[in-house]
């Protein structure tokens, strides 16, 4: 049972050893052809497959193979159809390699779409080395593995397969790959070449328009040592943490700058009046935020295009995320969720070697560069007001002498001030209701008969609950300032705990020995005491002075009469008994915090909005 094992690992072990073995040389590297790809995912190039070249792939079934080599760090793609410059609908045959960062490899029946076989390829391309790789179409059966191996990578079996007339090439946005393309076979050096040609497509005007004022041109040319660029900011988002003191903000970012080396005369390429450029084309004004959280450049989100016009006039329209530091708190107390803050950013050119002059757009300016595709992203943040205005180099120098790093760098600042507000309405509904709930709970209990065991189970339970709750959400309050609903929520807390030592001192006999002394008795009968308190009133009984004097055959309540401003009065009891001086102290207790409290948390819940 154990040899299969063992012959299992000796034919994968002598796989690897022969993939690993093979390397592509500089020597091999000189019979071929070279094709580099710097415009990302775009087939802007296609080769036509010589005739002579196919008659003599006509061997042993097979009806074309193709040796290459790519040198990337990932994303080499290869396109094989019947026709050049298909579109999605044509039947073709599109290699990834080592797509998804260097992870797998894929074959495609058509243009970037359908995947028919994949196989997991990690670190499968190189940026530093050039790999070799063979494609065979041969009985049906397409097949794509590295030079010098035994067992291919993916394959497909085709039942109607294409008749590969032309090849391209591709890689990834911000991918940099390198093809080498007809190569011969491993060990046959220059005997075997391949005579494959470039087919020029035929350019539309703007496309010739662009062929010729790119010809010998830089990319990364300045219009001239100085540039005047008009700018203007847009907010499509924001988000502001609290715990980091680091605000987020998307914006909508629109440059106007004038390069006359890109005008041109209309009349002369039939009248086309605008063309655009991909980002890396031509030269466009590179920011950086001075108060980001780090030191790169501002990347831009997606692929936006450049637009130019034949006045030289050149329009850039693009969005980016910024992350800047934002500390705004002034004291140890705010109002969150209620909180507002004023935060700047401050934009800045790029390259230390270009001085630009900001300046800020005009409204035609804004209606041409498509301002009204801006959409704001809605979260629980708004802003309230938006303030930019331009600082000269010159001034800013003055203000912050340490940053004048390079004296050959006078560049403008774009500074943005803005102030925001969170949108508390689901915190509201979360933090206050509970709140409120328990408040009015806990002031009803004030209302219920005293001296109760009741009553101390009660606060007890809501003590625990807003315990817990105190311990659950310093996760969504800010830590280096104190919330004033924290505030709140302890002085209920204290309250609730001050409410429940009272119940329980009242029920022990200390209140009794209270009760009976003589500033208490005194207290607790004096009119003014009983009516302030609303407590029921309290009979007296005559004291007479003859036999049968006043005698009077109504019930023992009728012997008793309101009458409080009689000098003989004997004795004082309450109507059956009914109230007795501990009840009635703690109800006088009770009514006391019911008032304090009610105007305390009124008082406290007016000063936190």
């Amino acid at each position: 049972m154990k040899w299969p094992l063992f012959l299992f690992l000796f034919v994968v072990i002598g796989v690897h050893a022969q993939e690993s073995n093979f390397t592509f040389t500089y020597e091999m590297a000189t019979h071929c052809k070279e094709h580099i790809c710097q415009r990302g995912y775009s087939y802007d190039t296609y080769y036509s497959v010589d005739a002579e070249d196919r008659k003599n792939y006509n061997s042993d079934g097979v009806t074309f193979e193709m040796h290459i080599a790519i040198q990337a760090g990932s994303n080499g793609h290869i396109l094989l159809s019947s026709v050049a410059y298909p579109d999605h609908n044509d039947p073709v045959y599109e290699i990834v390699v080592g797509g998804g960062g260097n992870k797998f490899t894929e074959l495609r029946r058509n243009l970037k779409r359908n995947a028919k076989a994949s196989s997991v390829t990690v670190g499968i391309l190189s940026a530093v080395e050039l790999r070799g790789f063979y494609i065979r179409l041969k009985d049906n059966l397409i097949e794509f593995s590295r030079e010098g191996a035994t067992a291919p990578i993916i394959k497909y079996y085709d039942v109607s397969p294409l008749d590969i007339k032309f090849f391209s090439f591709a890689a990834w946005n911000g991918v940099e790959a390198k093809f080498l393309y007809d190569c011969p076979r491993p060990g046959e050096g220059s005997n075997e070449t391949r005579h494959s040609k470039e087919i020029k497509r035929r350019l539309s005007d703007s496309e010739q328009l662009k062929e010729d004022l790119l010809k010998y041109r830089s990319p990364n040319m300045a219009p001239g040592p100085n540039v005047s660029v008009s700018v203007h900011v847009n907010i499509t988002g924001l988000k502001y943490n609290a715990f980091e003191s680091k605000l987020t903000t998307g914006i909508s970012l629109i440059t106007f700058w004038i390069d006359e080396n890109l005008a041109w005369e209309p009349s002369k390429f039939n009248n086309v009046s605008s063309v655009s450029y991909r980002q890396g084309q031509i030269w466009r004004p590179m920011f950086q935020v001075y108060n980001a959280d780090n030191l790169d450049a501002l990347k831009t989100i997606g692929h936006e295009l450049i637009w130019v016009y034949p006045d030289g006039y050149a329009i850039f329209h693009s969005k980016a995320t910024i992350d800047s530091w934002c500390f705004t708190e002034t004291t140890i107390y705010n109002s969150w969720p209620h909180d507002s803050y004023s935060c700047s950013i401050v934009i800045q050119p790029w390259e230390a070697h270009e001085t630009i002059f900001l300046s800020r757009l005009t409204y035609d300016m804004l209606r041409l560069a498509f301002i009204y595709q801006d959409d704001l992203v809605e979260n629980e943040w708004e802003v309230t007001k938006i303030t930019q205005f331009i600082v000269p180099a010159v001034k800013w120098y003055r203000m912050y002498p340490r940053s004048k790093v390079n004296t050959t760098h006078h560049g403008d600042r774009l500074v943005l001030n803005l102030d925001f507000q969170r949108k508390p309405t689901n915190y509201n509904i979360v933090f206050y209701t509970p709140l409120l709930v328990l408040v009015t709970f806990v002031l009803m209990s004030f209302w219920n008969k005293p001296l109760q065991m009741s009553r101390v189970w009660f606060y007890a339970g809501a003590t625990i609950l807003i315990c817990i709750g105190l311990c659950y959400i310093e996760y969504m309050m800010p830590c280096h300032t104190i919330p004033t609903i924290l505030v709140l929520y302890i002085t209920v807390l204290g309250g609730i705990l001050l409410a429940m030592l009272l119940q329980v001192i009242m029920m022990t006999s200390v209140t009794e020995r209270l009760c009976k002394t003589t500033v208490m008795q005194n207290l607790l009968s004096a009119y003014w005491f009983r009516a302030v308190f609303c407590l029921p009133v309290i009979k007296i009984c005559r004291n007479y002075n003859t036999i049968n004097e006043g005698y009077s055959t109504q019930d023992d309540e009728d012997y008793c009469e309101i009458d409080q401003g009689k000098s003989n009065v004997e004795e004082m009891q309450t109507e059956a008994n009914k109230y007795c001086e501990k009840e009635e102290f703690a109800e006088v207790v009770d009514k006391i915090m019911f008032v304090v409290y009610s105007v305390t948390f009124a008082i406290m819940l007016g000063l936190h909005y």
